[in-house]
Order: structure tokens, then sequence, then C-alpha cells
């Protein structure tokens, strides 16, 4: 039970990683009253990114230190409603974000689209081979959304996160350079392409020689200067190769921090607590409506009542 009840919010957001990050940047914007909680630390370019410390493979590509601790809270995972759920022991593939800016803290900034054919994926699978060959409870789904709906909003995300790259499809015109393959997109990327090394210009050379279509990897690396929607400024990538399981020290990989969280902090109607972990969405007597949220506020050993109009739950969003 919540032995402490604080003003109430309009927006409260569960987890403060890229989508609690935009979504409180926007309803900001819009005038809103918004609270962030976050679970873990508090992470920032400087100090916790700086070189060289954040160079240590030890801490960061062994130990996992920017990532949740299976030992203190991990995640179940079962087949079906028969099995019993098993604990996570050992992090693998799967690298969840702790504190914040979430896993978009350590990710290795590829940012790939969907192909148009999987947001549709039950139905084409069905068209093409027939029903028979799914098997009976796999969870196969159409994702209710088509590639069209949803481009706007991609175009978006790559505008504020500052997404290198080569269209090869706008508006139905293939480009030159590009993936002949993706799905119409309605602008070209932000920024030029990362450099390839010699390797990869060879790599490329012989791929067009066998009439295939080589193309530079989509990347939340800067390959300029960029400012973004935001007016956050990216620098040029170093090429140093410390993405995945790392945090920038450059202000080159798009992270919540680069990209948004740092011109939030400045809106007044904005605030955020860390090591406040969310223990329960609060309704109301309908059992539809949320009221707000119950969280522990580790920093002072007290379970709190967090009352809000809506209820954004971000956290596990990547």
């Amino acid at each position: 039970m919540a032995t402490r009840t604080d003003p109430k919010k309009d927006v409260v957001i569960i987890g403060l990683g890229w989508t609690g990050a935009i979504m409180g940047m926007e309803l900001a914007n819009e005038g809103l009253e918004i609270l962030a909680l976050e679970r873990g630390e508090d992470r920032s370019t400087v100090p916790d990114f700086q070189y060289p410390n954040i160079f240590d493979e030890l801490k960061y590509a062994v130990r996992y230190d920017l990532m949740q601790k299976p030992v203190n809270s991990t995640l179940t995972v079962r087949h079906n409603t028969a099995e019993t759920a098993l604990p996570y022991r050992h992090l693998g593939s799967f690298l969840p974000g702790d504190g914040v800016g979430g896993a978009g803290v350590h990710w290795n900034g590829q940012n790939w689209r969907p192909q148009a054919v999987e947001y549709r994926l039950r139905s084409y699978v069905e068209e093409t081979f027939g029903a028979d060959i799914i098997p009976e409870g796999m969870q196969l789904q159409d994702w209710g959304v088509t590639a069209e709906e949803l481009e706007p909003h991609m175009t978006k995300f790559e505008s504020v996160a500052g997404i290198a790259g080569k269209a090869g499809n706008i508006n139905g015109e293939i480009q030159e350079g590009g993936n002949p393959f993706e799905a119409p997109r309605s602008a070209e990327y932000p920024m030029p392409p990362l450099k390839n090394t010699w390797d990869s210009e060879l790599f490329a050379d012989a791929a067009r020689n066998m009439g295939y279509h080589p193309f530079p990897r989509p990347a939340a690396n800067a390959s300029i200067q960029y400012v973004n929607d935001y007016g956050m400024q990216l620098g040029p990538c170093n090429y140093c190769g410390y993405c995945e399981r790392f945090g920038c020290n450059n202000y080159s990989k798009s992270s919540p921090q680069v990209c948004i969280i740092d011109a939030l902090k400045r809106k007044p109607n904005f605030s955020y607590r860390t090591r406040s972990e969310v223990l329960k969405i609060e309704k109301a007597a309908d059992g539809k409506t949320a009221t707000g949220v119950t969280y522990f506020d580790d920093k002072t050993g007290e379970e709190v009542f967090q009352p809000a109009d809506l209820v954004l739950v971000c956290a596990y969003s990547l």
C-alpha cells in the first residue's frame, strides 16, 4: 500500500528510453504536465560515456554494465500456457536497458525499416504457401497497420534520430545506390551514408559485377554534423567501433540522451525520477480507466501513488 501520494500530473510515463522520451517531448510541446518514472540510474553522455572510461570492454561488453541485471530483475519465457515459465539467468542477444535512455544507449545503431510484407506476414504466408503451413497455436499475426500508414512516423523518427543512409525507393521511384527492395518512402535519409571501408568497397564492387544491388546499411551514426527537429546536435562519427553494448562518447550515435532528453529536461512542464520502479497501474472502479501508478521510490524506501490522467507504458519498447 502506498505510503505517499504525490500531486496529480496530466501524464505519467513508465520508462525513459526512446519511446518515453519521444512521447514526453511531443506531449510537453502540447503543454501537458508530465512525469517520467525510470527504475534505473540517471545517465548522460557526460560524465557517464566519457573517454576513455566508456571503452572498458570488460565492464560494458562482458559484464553488461548498461543493461538489466538478471540477478536483480529478470524476465521469464514460456512457449504456451501449459509450460512453466523459466527465468533468464544470462543475457544473450536480447539486451534490455536499465537506466535513463534504456536500450537506446547501448544499441548498435542499425536502423532498418520493416519490409512492406512484414506488416501483413500471416496473410502473406497464407496467400503464398497456404494456411495449412502455419502450425496450430503459432503466434504469427499481421500487424494491423500497413507500411503506408506508418511511413510518415518512420520518416519522423529518422529525422529526430538523425539516420544516415541512402534511399532506394522514394514514392515508388527506384533510386540508384539505395535498397531497391525497400518499401516506398517519402524522403531521402536526413544524412548521407557513412563512408565505406576499403574492404566494403571491394565487396560492393564484386556484388555489382555479379548483378546484385549493394547498398549502405542505414545507421544511427552521424556521417556529418547534424541538427535534429528538437535542436539537438550530433557530431560526425569517428568510426571507433564501440557502438553495441557501449554509450557513445562523441555525440555521434543516436540515443535518447543525444537526440531528445537533454532538450526535454529544459521543458518546465517535464520532470523525471530515477530509481523509481512502477509496481502497478491503478484503475478506476470501471476496471478499465487508468488513474495513475504506484511505484517504489528506491531513494526514500517508500511506495508512492502518482495520480495522472494518462498513463503511458513505454518500458521494453525496443
